[in-house]
């Protein structure tokens, strides 16, 4: 999900780290001549917890929407499953006074003995994107109050968190099968308020801060391993990399850090944009200069978004366009679609070139033709949503005016992605 919660903190404190160079790599993610046991035996050796994931699906599992993770909050713990959100900073739950969040469990101050309201701040949220597929038509909104208590994760514990605990959900959070969110977006400091006068530790920081970890790097395998990790399920591994889970190197991108600290999410620069993808693939025209490449951008990178955006309507327009003449506008937020049949039939990879030869390594990553098609458009039978919405109104980056994308789990489950907040990269590995 992608957090509009205000970030000037996070831009006052953004970590000062410099890029370092490296050469300059251009291609797909090559494989590797290394076992995955021999890489398992290597990883046993780390640091690093992983956090099995659980997939929360519709379209009978065809179409994944969110990663879950199980969390526990308060003395004794009580249990909740919380989306793994890269888009956001803060966690966020429902209170047990709250009476529109659904069927979620809901989190009693009262039961726990090292639960504190302060600081008691009021602190209204909104999210730009949700749990579906669909844009929304309006920001998803919350009421709620920062309050402080003992995080916990699979053994990792923050004793004095302070998060979100809502009174009031809007649809986008009731709706969704996650009780709450947690963030594990770049922020090293965040804020509770516009002015930056409050700030906190997100979650990874604080167990940074209580030695609980010694990096703040994550992991993330979406989706299901091969045969021959017997059918591993999706899983995070926080304070390291587990190399068991993918082939080759991996491939660190580095961020634009103003940019980062500005939306509090992992932003990429976006060289170029192609229709499939190796020796097959062809430049996603711009048919307002005369179908020449599209203007370079760049991207927010969020594991919580189950789609991908487009910069403006005539982008995604110039690309259905060179699919097929079948694939229309479905609705007002900017999802596309055809019959079920034809985006079966015209399904395709996508290429990005990614990253900035001035700040690390360039490389090329592709969206399988087998994400192309995100299932049963809901209330139109027969009916299927295409990957790729756009922006409504167009979006462009503050800083320079650049195009904007928002790259989602389409993308980033196709690869083991490294999220590295210290290093300011994102690695892209091939998954195993």
């Amino acid at each position: 999900m992608k957090s509009l919660m205000p970030l000037i903190a996070s831009l006052l404190f953004t970590s000062t780290t410099a890029f370092r160079p490296s050469q300059p790599f251009t291609g797909h993610l090559e494989s590797s001549k290394y076992r995955s046991s021999d890489r398992r035996q290597e990883t046993e050796k780390k640091n690093l917890t992983r956090v099995p994931l659980e997939v929360d699906s519709r379209n009978d599992g065809k179409t994944e929407l969110q990663w879950m993770a199980t969390i526990t909050v308060g003395t004794p713990p009580q249990t909740f499953k919380v989306v793994v959100d890269t888009g956001s900073t803060a966690l966020v739950l429902p209170r047990n006074n709250c009476t529109n969040c659904g069927k979620h469990s809901l989190f009693n101050p009262s039961k726990s003995t090292s639960f504190s309201p302060q600081p008691a701040l009021f602190r209204p949220i909104e999210y730009g994107t949700g749990a579906d597929t669909i844009p929304l038509n309006q920001t998803g909104r919350a009421e709620c109050e920062v309050v402080t208590d003992t995080v916990s994760i699979q053994g990792l514990s923050a004793p004095k968190q302070e998060f979100l605990l809502c009174h009031s959900y809007g649809e986008t959070l009731s709706s969704q099968l996650a009780d709450g969110i947690l963030g594990i977006g770049p922020a090293d400091i965040s804020a509770w308020d516009g002015s930056g006068n409050f700030t906190y530790l997100p979650f990874l920081p604080n167990l940074v801060n209580e030695g609980q970890l010694s990096n703040r790097i994550v992991g993330l395998a979406l989706g299901f391993g091969g045969q021959n990790q017997q059918q591993r399920g999706p899983e995070a591994s926080v304070g390291g990399v587990d190399d068991a889970r993918y082939h080759g190197r991996i491939k660190n991108v580095s961020v634009d850090e103003m940019l980062t600290a500005l939306s509090s999410l992992f932003t990429l620069d976006v060289q170029a944009a192609y229709i499939g993808s190796g020796n097959n693939k062809r430049v996603w025209p711009n048919s307002t200069n005369g179908n020449k490449p599209l203007v370079p951008g760049v991207a927010y990178i969020d594991s919580g978004t189950a789609y991908m955006l487009a910069p403006d309507q005539q982008a995604a327009e110039n690309l259905y366009s060179g699919i097929s003449k079948d694939i229309f506008p479905l609705n007002d937020r900017g999802s596309w679609g055809a019959s079920c049949a034809t985006l079966d039939e015209v399904a395709t990879d996508i290429t990005f070139t990614i990253g900035t030869k001035t700040r690390g390594e360039v490389i090329e990553v592709t969206m399988p033709k087998s994400a192309f098609n995100l299932g049963e458009y809901p209330g139109k039978k027969g009916v299927c949503q295409a990957a790729f919405s756009h922006w409504d109104p167009p979006l462009v980056e503050p800083i320079e005016g650049r195009r904007l994308w928002l790259f989602g789990s389409p993308l980033i489950k196709a690869y083991y992605t490294v999220w590295n907040a210290k290093s300011s990269t994102l690695g892209w590995a091939e998954k195993v």
